[in-house]
C-alpha cells in the first residue's frame, strides 16, 4: 500500500455514484409550465392486453409493433410477448407488425380480452444473395443517409407520448425499478424537453430519486450518439464510410415490402464506433431497426473493470418521410472492482415506447422557456398532470411488467436499500468501512466510514492513524482523525462538523474544524505526502517542509449555477486561528541507506489570525487531471496584528486558472488532453 494513500479516494466515490452511472441522473428545476392544455379527450376508459407469438412455434415475438389503425398511437410487446393498451371507446382495430411476420389486424370489441395474436411467418420466397461485384450495401446505405438528410431539413419539431422503464439488478435477482409517462417535445436548435406527468418505483426508490424517463435514451438515426461519456460515431452520419463497411447479411419482408438485414463493421478502433446490425426498408431506404453494441475503442479505466452493452431499437414513419423512434432497448452489465475491493455484478436494463407523434407542431415558448437548453426533464405538479389525462391509474400506453418484474414490486420493501445490494466485499472495503450494514440508512449516525491515514517523513518518521466520518444525515456529518508519529512521541488529532444544503443547484456549506497536526508549508493538488513518503523511502529528497500547527477554523461557501452558462459560482469566507511551532528533523531513514536529507527550516513560530475570502468559478481541480475541468480561483488572506490575538500583519493575493484542452481522440470517454495552470501570488505587509 502506497503510505498515505486514502482508500476513499477510490470507493466512496463508487459506492456513492452506482445510481448516478447507470440510473441516469439529471438536474430538475421547478418552472411554470403553462403549455399543456386540457386533453380530457385521452382518457383512457377500456383497457386491452394480449400476447403476440409465432403462428407455428408458439414462440413470443418481443417488441412487436401495435398500433390503433389509421392513428399514431401505439405500443410494444415484452420481452414475454404480452401488451397492453388503453382506448377511450369501442370497437377499435390493433395492427400488429414483425420484420419477417405478415401483418395482421385484430378487432377488439371488450376490455381484457387476453387475445393471443399469431403472426405468420412471411410465405414470399426470397431469391439466393448473389453479389458479382461490389456488395450493394454500400449503395442502399448511400441512400439511407441522403433521404435522411432531405427529410431531416424538412423536420422542425415534434411532440410524442412516452412510457421508460429502467431498473437494476445484481447476481441474486432485481434491485430497483423505476416507471415514468412523460410528454416529450423536439425542436430543432432548441433540443429535447420531457415532462413527466406520473412515475411509480418499487418502494425502496424515494419519487424525487426516480429519474426514468427518454431524455438521455439515443436515438440512432442521429449523426452523433451521446453513450456513457463516448461521442459515438452514428451509422447514418454523412462520413459513415469513412468509419464502417457496410455488408448485407439476410433479406426479410415487411407488408410485401424487402428488408435488408446489413451489418456493420467499424474501419476503425481509434475512434468510438457501433457493430452490429441494422435493417433497412428497400422501396424508401430508411432504416426500420437497429441492434447494435459500442466498439473496443468504448472501455473505461480502473475500477470499472468491463461494461457490456447492447442496444435496439425500432423506427416508424409518421407521416410524410420523417422516420421517428418508436422504442429503445438497452441492456448491460458492469464489472468494478481493485485487488481487494469489488462490487457485486451491476445489471441493469431499460425499454421505453414512443407512441402518439405529431410533425412539426407548434411549440409553444414557455415548452424551452427561460435559457434552459441543458435541463433534462421536469416534474409535473398534479394540477398539470390532470390536464394531460394520462397515468398508471388510467393504464395508458406502458409496456407490460414480466412475471420476475411483478415479483419484484410485490416483494421490494424499503428496507432493501441499493447500497445494501451493491455493498463492496475484500480487505480495501473493509479498511475504509462499508457502513453499518444493517440495510436502514435513516437515524444517527447511518454510516461510519474509517480511513488509513499513513505517512513517512524526515520530521515524523512512521506516522500512523486512522480518520473515521460519520454521516449523521444526508446533509450533516462529523469527522475526525487521530495518529502518532514514531520519532516524535506525539498524538496528532482533530475533528470538525460539515453542513451542506440539499439543493443540487444552490448548495451552501459550513464548515467548522480543530487539529492538532504536523503540516507541509505549501499545498499541492498533485503531489501528495503519500507521493512524498514513497520518494523519501526510495533514497530521494524529502519533497516538502513542515511546521507543527493547532488551528480552529470556520468557514461557509456557497456554490450555485448560473443559469445561462450553467457554471459554478463559489464564493466563501473564513475565519482561522492557529499557533505554528518549528520541527526539527529526525530522521534520514530509506531503504538503499546512506541519504542525508536536508534540515527542516526554520518558520516565523506564533499566533497566526487570518480572515480569507474567495471566489471559485467552474470546477475543482482533481489530481492528476482525470476529470478535471476549466476552472479559477482568486483568493485574499488577510491578518492584522491584535485580530484575534495575531501576531502577524499582512494580505496575501492569489490567482490559479486551470485550462483543459482536448487534444486527440476527442470522442471518447477521457480523450487526450493538454492541461494549463496558471498560478500566481503576492502580498503587502510583514
Amino acid at each position: 500500500m502506497t503510505p498515505g494513500m486514502n482508500l476513499n479516494f477510490i470507493i466512496k466515490p463508487v459506492k456513492a455514484g452506482i445510481l448516478a452511472f447507470f440510473c441516469f441522473s439529471i438536474i430538475a428545476l421547478s418552472i411554470p409550465v403553462n403549455v399543456f392544455a386540457v386533453q380530457s379527450e385521452q382518457d383512457r376508459s377500456h383497457h386491452l392486453t394480449g400476447r403476440v407469438v409465432d403462428a407455428e412455434t408458439g414462440d413470443p415475438l418481443p417488441a412487436a409493433n401495435i398500433q390503433v389503425k389509421d392513428t399514431y398511437r401505439g405500443t410494444i410487446t415484452n420481452d414475454q410477448g404480452f401488451f397492453e393498451l388503453s382506448v377511450r371507446e369501442l370497437p377499435v382495430t390493433l395492427q400488429f407488425r414483425f420484420i419477417g411476420y405478415e401483418r395482421q389486424e385484430a378487432e377488439f370489441t371488450e376490455d381484457r380480452t387476453d387475445r393471443i395474436i399469431r403472426l405468420q411467418p412471411s410465405s414470399l420466397e426470397l431469391e439466393e444473395l448473389v453479389f458479382t461485384g461490389e456488395d450493394p450495401a454500400m449503395h442502399i446505405m448511400e441512400r439511407v443517409i441522403a433521404r435522411k438528410q432531405i427529410w431531416r431539413e424538412q423536420l422542425d419539431s415534434w411532440k410524442a407520448d412516452a412510457y421508460t422503464r429502467s431498473g437494476l439488478s445484481n447476481e441474486e435477482g432485481i434491485v430497483t425499478i423505476q416507471e415514468s409517462l412523460s410528454e416529450t417535445w423536439w425542436k430543432r436548435g432548441r433540443g429535447f424537453r420531457e415532462y413527466i406527468v406520473d412515475q411509480r418505483q418499487t418502494s425502496n426508490v424515494m419519487a424525487d430519486q426516480n429519474f426514468a424517463g427518454t431524455s438521455y435514451l439515443p436515438n440512432f438515426y442521429d449523426d452523433e450518439i451521446e453513450i456513457a461519456g463516448f461521442r459515438m460515431i452514428g451509422v447514418t452520419h454523412p462520413d459513415a464510410f469513412r468509419y464502417y463497411d457496410f455488408r448485407i447479411e439476410n433479406r426479410r419482408y415487411l407488408d410485401d415490402q424487402i428488408v435488408y438485414d446489413i451489418r456493420v463493421i467499424p474501419k476503425t478502433k481509434l475512434q468510438p464506433v457501433f457493430e452490429g446490425q441494422i435493417s433497412v426498408l428497400g422501396e424508401t431506404y430508411a432504416m426500420i431497426e437497429i441492434n447494435l453494441v459500442p466498439g473496443d475503442m468504448v472501455f473505461f479505466p480502473a475500477p470499472i473493470q468491463e461494461i457490456n452493452l447492447s442496444y435496439k431499437q425500432q423506427f416508424n414513419n409518421f407521416g410524410g418521410d420523417f422516420w421517428l423512434p418508436a422504442d429503445v432497448r438497452i441492456n448491460g452489465k458492469a464489472e468494478i472492482g481493485l485487488p481487494g475491493f469489488r462490487i457485486p455484478e451491476i445489471r441493469f436494463n431499460v425499454v421505453s415506447s414512443i407512441t402518439n407523434y405529431e410533425i412539426n407542431p407548434v411549440v409553444p415558448d414557455s415548452v424551452f422557456g427561460r435559457s434552459r437548453a441543458r435541463i433534462a426533464f421536469e416534474r409535473l405538479d398534479e394540477v398539470q398532470r390532470e390536464r394531460i389525462g394520462r397515468s398508471f391509474e388510467l393504464q395508458t400506453e406502458t409496456i407490460p411488467l414480466t412475471e420476475p418484474e411483478r415479483e419484484a414490486y410485490e416483494t421490494i420493501d424499503s428496507t432493501k436499500s441499493v447500497e445494501d445490494a451493491f455493498r463492496p466485499t475484500g480487505i480495501l472495503a473493509r479498511m475504509a468501512g462499508s457502513g453499518s450494514g444493517n440495510g436502514n440508512d435513516s437515524g444517527f449516525m447511518s454510516r461510519i466510514d474509517i480511513n488509513p491515514d499513513i505517512r513517512f517523513n524526515r520530521v515524523e518518521a512512521i506516522y500512523g492513524g486512522i480518520k473515521p466520518e460519520f454521516d449523521i444525515s444526508d446533509n450533516l456529518s462529523i469527522d475526525g482523525k487521530i495518529g502518532l508519529s514514531s520519532a516524535r512521541g506525539v498524538l496528532s488529532y482533530g475533528g470538525g462538523l460539515s453542513w451542506s444544503g440539499p439543493d443540487a443547484n444552490r448548495t451552501g456549506r459550513l464548515r467548522l474544524f480543530y487539529d492538532y497536526d504536523v503540516r507541509t508549508r505549501i499545498h499541492s493538488l498533485n503531489y501528495t505526502p503519500g507521493l512524498a513518503s514513497t520518494n523519501m523511502l526510495a533514497g530521494l529528497p524529502d519533497y516538502y517542509d513542515y511546521f507543527q500547527r493547532e488551528r480552529f477554523s470556520a468557514g461557509y461557501s456557497f456554490g450555485f449555477r448560473e443559469p445561462v452558462t450553467r457554471i459554478w459560482l463559489r464564493p466563501g469566507v473564513m475565519i482561522a486561528t492557529e499557533n505554528q511551532q518549528n520541527l526539527p528533523k529526525k530522521t534520514n531513514y530509506s531503504f538503499e541507506g546512506g541519504v542525508i536529507q536536508r534540515e527542516n527550516p526554520q518558520i516565523d513560530a506564533g499566533r497566526l489570525s487570518t480572515a480569507t475570502f474567495w471566489l471559485q468559478v467552474g470546477g475543482t481541480p482533481t489530481p492528476f487531471g482525470i476529470v478535471g475541468e476549466n476552472n479559477a480561483l482568486l483568493r485574499v488572506d488577510h491578518s492584522q496584528d491584535g485580530f484575534l490575538g495575531s501576531e502577524f500583519s499582512y494580505t496575501r493575493y492569489e490567482g490559479r486558472v486551470d485550462i483543459r484542452i482536448e487534444t486527440f481522440l476527442k470522442r471518447r470517454f477521457l480523450a487526450n488532453t493538454l492541461d494549463i495552470r496558471l498560478e500566481g501570488f503576492t502580498h503587502t505587509g510583514d
